[in-house]
């Protein structure tokens, strides 16, 4: 008898277990909240401003910021064993919240109707996925993020995924004469990026999610990027160099 009550106590154990994690799924829940992502940049250990001076890795040549913006891919909130998907594609130009006088919180972009829940992370890619970076801005309708070719490399058949520019100081030179254009584009440098982020979305609540990006491990974490002998991006046939930067791009957000 005294068995018999242990393995019912166990079962009814399992059972409110169970509960309790389908509980936590977004899917099973009714209500919804607002997610606002906080996207700060930021240089080493210090915040990073536009038209401020920071020195290049290994080399400490001077160099400023003057725009960053990139296409931002499936963004993901996940939990558990599944996801939801938040975005499926936008862009995002960071250079206006990052010029003086510098938004505290950085870009906040805000997405409504998200399932409450808890939530263990967020994943994103960064540039646009093949499928549709197959396709050319006319290709979409004219509401579409996708529809602007101001964004797009005609000669590669592909959307500029990743765009920081700026200036730099070379072998002593004036800052204001060498100018650097790191664009990344073409399917090999699309990078998936997953951020361990634990947070709780409650009904008719705005949650905050700061994410960090480091501009300083852009250019030299995998790889240092040789800015001397490629200051600026034009040809396919800096592929290779580009496919460095992306996989250093991959580790520089937090």
């Amino acid at each position: 008898m005294h068995r018999l009550k242990f393995v019912r106590l166990q079962i009814v154990a399992i059972a409110i277990v169970g509960l309790g994690i389908i509980a936590c799924h977004p899917e099973e829940k009714k209500g919804s909240g607002s997610l606002t992502i906080q996207w700060k940049l930021v240089y080493g250990n210090v915040p990073l401003e536009m038209f401020s001076q920071y020195a290049y890795p290994v080399t400490k040549d001077p160099l400023y910021f003057s725009r960053l913006s990139f296409f931002l891919s499936d963004l993901t909130a996940t939990y558990g064993a599944g996801d939801f998907v938040l975005k499926e594609v936008d862009y995002l130009d960071l250079t206006a919240a990052h010029t003086a006088p510098v938004k505290v919180n950085g870009l906040e972009y805000s997405i409504s109707n998200v399932p409450e829940g808890e939530y263990t992370g967020l994943t994103f890619g960064i540039g646009v996925p093949a499928a549709k970076n197959a396709l050319r801005p006319i290709d979409y309708p004219a509401g579409s993020i996708l529809s602007n070719s101001a964004e797009y490399w005609s000669s590669w058949k592909s959307y500029i995924f990743f765009r920081p520019e700026g200036r730099i100081s070379l072998n002593g030179q004036p800052i204001d004469e060498a100018d650097f254009a790191l664009h990344l584009g073409a399917d090999g440098t699309y990078r998936i990026i997953s951020l361990v982020k634990p947070f709780i979305v409650s009904k008719n609540k705005e949650t905050v999610v700061v994410i960090t990006l480091d501009m300083e491990r852009f250019f030299n974490s995998v790889h240092l990027h040789d800015m001397e002998a490629n200051r600026q991006i034009h040809s396919l046939s800096q592929l290779p160099v580009m496919r460095n930067l992306a996989d250093n791009l991959a580790t520089a957000f937090k």
